[in-house]
């Protein structure tokens, strides 16, 4: 039976907490992940709130290397590799663990998505995006 119901799924060592759906528990693509992560869209929230930004997508902020700091376009405030492979990370004295806190994954996919797309993000590209910052 197919449940529409959305859960949070744990994933194990470095991978990630993601909301699913309990019938589309599935891994991911990490090519529409990335294509996901890659595409700037124009007119968004985040574009029309900085200056000389027409098009934001996640690549705008969180760099091309995912492996690499990012950088939040209006405020310059340094942002942490989105990696996986990049474990632990400190930034202004904290120490962090990317994609291991439900409540904070939850939190960002969701003020993200809003401001990228104008909604949330679906289960399937909650799981391409993860499959693909996991591969990294």
């Amino acid at each position: 039976m197919k449940s529409f119901k959305t859960i949070i799924c744990a994933l194990t060592l470095g991978a990630a907490l993601v909301g699913t759906t309990a019938t589309a528990q599935a891994a991911g693509d990490a090519a529409a992940g990335e294509a996901f992560y890659n595409t700037e869209i124009a007119g968004n929230k985040y574009a029309k709130s900085a200056p000389g930004y027409n098009k934001v997508g996640c690549v705008t902020c969180h760099s091309s290397n995912l492996r690499n700091n990012g950088a939040h376009i209006k405020t310059g405030k340094i942002i942490g590799p989105m990696a996986a492979s990049a474990g632990r990370i400190s930034l202004g004295g904290k120490t962090y663990t990317r994609f291991t806190d439900n409540k904070k994954m939850a939190k960002w996919f969701k003020r993200n998505c809003n401001g990228v797309l104008g909604r949330e993000c679906t289960p399937t590209e909650k799981d391409n995006f993860l499959a693909f910052v996991k591969s990294k």
